[in-house]
């Protein structure tokens, strides 16, 4: 069975990654439902990227209720040995077995679709014909929006203010972010705040908020002030993973943030950077930075 379908895979595989457009990692992670809401075949998939690995929870029609044919890792290939997977991938390649078949699939990302051939051989010796289809996959329509957690303030009006000894920028009566004894670094912070016209800023997991994030008018920051102080990282090749029993979001062996044993608000930070694409991580006063946030 395995050099059916390794000879099935490799002539396939040779045509699929020298006739369709470059598909980064990213663009297969998600929910996907089949197009034909009558399909008697493959009716979901759930893709999930971390980082250069893959998998595929896949459903098949059944009655009352599709079934579950598990998950299981996929393979991912693209166009040359010096290609980038993140950036570069094609197909992804994965394998389903169950008591009485093996299913090879082949999934292809393009246009916000997925192309999806199945080859499946049947090994229980029923004497059935083993057969091939093709399948065309939408993305599944959220149940729900991203929840948020903002404060909105007026930029125009926030201002630096000595509280208690505290420098401080302040709406109002509305104290937004206390500087301690660091002046010149809440001067210019708030000269960055009005620079970008920021007038939300977010956070994940109040009280004690293990990530904040400032936006403009509903989105991202984007642009540059003079001595700006940021790191750039690329949100297509981010992943969460649990590294010495903490998760944190990383790039590659890059640490961008760390989330403790907070599985959830590590999830919903990842959700975030990916909606608003955040670029850069950028800083007010390191290494002990008294101002923190990101932009595209």
């Amino acid at each position: 069975m395995r050099r059916i379908l390794y000879g099935v895979f490799v002539w396939v595989l040779a045509m699929s990654v020298s006739a369709i457009a470059l598909a980064g990692l990213n663009d297969f992670a998600g929910r996907w439902q089949n197009s034909n809401p009558n399909t008697r075949g493959i009716t979901a998939l759930v893709i999930t990227v971390q980082g250069v690995n893959v998998t595929v929870h896949a459903w098949g029609k059944c009655h009352p209720r599709d079934c579950d044919w598990g998950m299981v890792r996929a393979t991912a290939y693209a166009p040359g040995v010096s290609s980038k997977l993140a950036r570069d991938a094609r197909v992804l390649v994965a394998e389903f077995r169950s008591s009485y078949s093996d299913t090879l699939l082949i999934i292809k990302a393009r246009h916000n679709k997925l192309k999806v051939e199945s080859y499946t051989h049947f090994t229980d010796r029923s004497h059935r014909t083993d057969y091939t289809n093709v399948y065309e996959f939408k993305r599944a329509r959220q149940a729900s929006s991203l929840a948020e957690d903002c404060v909105s303030f007026d930029p125009v009006s926030a201002r630096v203010l000595r509280i208690r000894g505290h420098w401080k920028i302040v709406d109002g009566n509305q104290w937004l972010f206390d500087f301690g004894a660091r002046k010149r670094e809440a001067y210019r912070a708030l000269r960055i705040i009005k620079h970008y016209r920021m007038d939300q800023v977010c956070y994940v997991g109040r009280p004690g908020p293990s990530f904040e994030y400032m936006l403009s008018s509903g989105d991202a920051p984007s642009g540059s002030i003079r001595g700006e102080d940021c790191l750039p990282f690329d949100p297509d090749a981010i992943s969460l993973r649990k590294i010495n029993g903490r998760w944190k979001i990383v790039e590659g062996s890059q640490w961008l943030f760390d989330f403790g044993h907070n599985r959830g608000e590590a999830e919903q930070a990842f959700r975030i950077i990916k909606k608003y694409r955040f670029r850069y991580t950028c800083f007010v006063g390191r290494p002990h930075a008294s101002f923190k946030y990101l932009k595209r």
